[in-house]
């Protein structure tokens, strides 16, 4: 290889690897920007759940304390009360007590005068029976007799109502009413207290919920730029293997299981020269070689030409006819190509493609030069076994158990984590999805398309019509000029025909840059009425659930404390795992009562580091996966 395509291809494969290690730098990046906005995310919805559950415990405290209130200031009165009827009776047994020994005192007198009354009229009995003063006498005895059984019921009453009023327990009611009052100020005090902690809390919860929201929109606002550097990386490689690499690309299919075959593409050599000029189309043949990562850098023209010569047969590369086509493809299996040591391809090792292009001798007599092509490297790609994720359908949570059924990955050593992502609106509105950051991308991406083809097609007719609309303004301004020649008295009849001729042909010409304006603003109308239409038809990426940044690179990423590990059943293909009191959300928060979470498995290798490499978890779709209300055990 002579010095200029030495230094070329250098510089080529200096440049790609370049970007390369600038698209892995900006990767990690983008993967830690990642978690950090999970992270903000997880402190955000957390805040938001404490603050609500703060409210909530104000609200309950507020009514205790209101409660409370109520019932010592009842406690006030009933103590009051008791004590103005101890008293009250106090003063009552004294009274009555008195009352009872007077009304005694009467009663003996009343008996006495109704003993004398019955010896006075025994004697009228006996000596004037039958007269008017009989008749009286008898009259009186009868009425002391009754007045004296009622003095004596009224003696008993008295006696009856002093014991009744002496057994009123005032005494012990005040001063159980002075205990309850004294209870309920206690109480009444650390209800309080209570309820300016609960205060306190919400205070402080509603400064933990603005803080952590500054920090999770500082996160999202690191996501959006990393990503939007990223994206700019991406492109920016593309372009790169695309002027300068022949656009060699290495695709691996996305399919569960296995993947055995990758998918090799890249553009034809193109000749500086047309096809007039002696030797027309320049390659004979294609070959594609198989590197492993850490060799790239070793591997050049006279290794693949010492290849083809020595080892035809060794499956150390793969021909491809030359063909005009601008576009070559080829797929290529495992089994069907080894690497340039020749070692087989192995699953999870990291490989590169490289192409080489024999090129025809007269071709090479034009350059003067007797150099072959060599391709720079491929982007670094391998082959992994892809687990499989249970469906969404089949994963249920019935009775406080997770169960879900999956077949696919029989003969492997996996683990199911088991997550449960909240689903509460209310918590998660205004964060940033995995879909709205694609949004961001895609839809700039699509304005950018929608924009190069539109504006230069306005920009044109903007251009024609403001050209129209001055050669216009200048023809106005020769018909105004053409008017005051026209109005002059002393024209002779060949220059006012010549004036009138000129007049016409400027009205013509008027006419005629009116009506192409019209015909280009009519253009224009359209051009940028479906230039509208295009952005209204931009369709974004519909997230139905569960409201913030989830995806297999957080999943896989997380600690042991925020999944649990199913177990299989007696049945076949079943897998469950128990949802307890110490069961936690995917943030390491324990489930609350009564709120709603999402159920997912994240399907991983159970197995060494090697076999790691070599197998891919798999994430089950959440969005579409029936969410279920935690009701913890009684």
């Amino acid at each position: 290889m002579n010095s200029y395509n030495e230094n070329l291809h250098s510089s080529v494969v200096s440049a790609l690897n370049e970007q390369e290690l600038k698209l892995q730098k900006t990767k990690a990046t983008l993967d830690a920007s990642m978690f950090s906005l999970y992270y903000a995310e997880g402190a955000r919805i957390t805040a938001a759940e404490n603050l609500h559950k703060a409210n909530e415990q104000f609200n309950f405290q507020q009514l205790v304390k209101e409660q409370a209130v109520i019932d010592s200031d009842l406690a006030t009165n009933v103590l009051a009360s008791a004590n103005l009827g101890n008293e009250l009776v106090a003063k009552s047994v004294t009274n009555t007590s008195v009352a009872a020994a007077n009304v005694q005192i009467a009663s003996n007198a009343i008996l006495k005068l109704a003993s004398d009354t019955g010896s006075i009229f025994s004697m009228v009995n006996a000596a004037d029976y039958g007269t008017e003063i009989y008749d009286q006498s008898k009259e009186a005895y009868e009425l002391m007799n009754k007045t004296a059984y009622l003095a004596e019921q009224t003696s008993q009453y008295s006696m009856e109502a002093s014991t009744l009023i002496a057994e009123v327990p005032s005494n012990t009611l005040s001063k159980k009413a002075q205990t309850t009052d004294a209870s309920i100020k206690s109480l009444l005090e650390a209800v309080t207290t209570n309820f300016n902690t609960a205060s306190a809390n919400v205070a402080a919860s509603s400064a933990s919920l603005a803080g952590t929201n500054s920090k999770e929109k500082v996160a999202e606002g690191t996501l959006e730029n990393t990503n939007t550097v990223y994206n700019s990386e991406v492109q920016a490689y593309a372009l790169y293997n695309k002027e300068l690499n022949l656009n060699l690309l290495v695709k691996v299919p996305d399919v569960v299981g296995e993947r055995s075959n990758y998918k090799v593409s890249f553009n034809s050599y193109q000749s500086p020269f047309t096809n007039k000029r002696k030797g027309g189309y320049p390659v004979k043949g294609y070959y594609i070689f198989l590197v492993k990562n850490d060799r790239k850098d070793t591997f050049s023209i006279s290794d693949a030409e010492a290849l083809i010569l020595t080892e035809p047969t060794s499956k150390r590369y793969v021909e491809m006819p030359s063909e005009r086509s601008a576009k070559n493809e080829i797929d290529i299996y495992q089994s069907q190509l080894k690497d340039v040591d020749g070692a087989s391809m192995e699953l999870g090792e990291n490989y590169v493609v490289f192409v080489f292009a024999l090129l025809n001798n007269e071709y090479k007599k034009l350059l003067n030069t007797f150099d072959d092509y060599l391709s720079a490297p491929s982007a670094v790609f391998s082959l992994t076994k892809q687990l499989a994720a249970p469906a969404s359908e089949t994963i249920k949570v019935v009775e406080n158990k997770m169960i879900f059924h999956i077949d696919e990955n029989d003969g492997n050593e996996v683990e199911y984590r088991c997550m449960f992502l909240p689903n509460n609106k209310k918590f998660v509105k205004g964060l940033l999805t995995v879909e709205g950051l694609k949004t961001i991308e895609s839809e700039t991406r699509k304005l950018e398309r929608i924009a190069d083809k539109y504006d230069p097609i306005i920009a044109k007719l903007e251009s024609e019509i403001n050209n129209l609309t001055s050669e216009k303004g200048g023809v106005e301004d020769l018909l105004l000029t053409n008017q005051e020649e026209l109005s002059s008295d002393d024209l002779e009849t060949k220059e006012l025909k010549k004036l009138k001729d000129e007049r016409k042909k400027l009205k013509l010409d008027q006419d005629k840059t009116t009506s192409q304006i019209a015909k280009l603003e009519k253009e224009l109308k359209i051009v940028e009425r479906r230039k509208q239409q295009a952005i209204n038809s931009i369709e974004t990426p519909k997230h139905i659930q569960p409201g913030f940044f989830f995806n297999y690179t957080v999943a896989s990423g997380l600690n042991i404390e925020t999944y649990s590990l199913a177990q299989k059943t007696d049945k076949e293909n079943e897998w469950e795992v128990e949802i307890t009191t110490s069961t936690t959300d995917n943030f390491g928060n324990r489930l609350h009562e009564d709120d709603k979470y999402i159920p997912v498995v994240l399907a991983m290798p159970d197995e060494g580091e090697v076999v790691n490499k070599q197998i891919v978890g798999a994430l089950s779709d959440f969005q579409k996966t029936k969410d279920f209300t935690y009701t913890p055990k009684k």
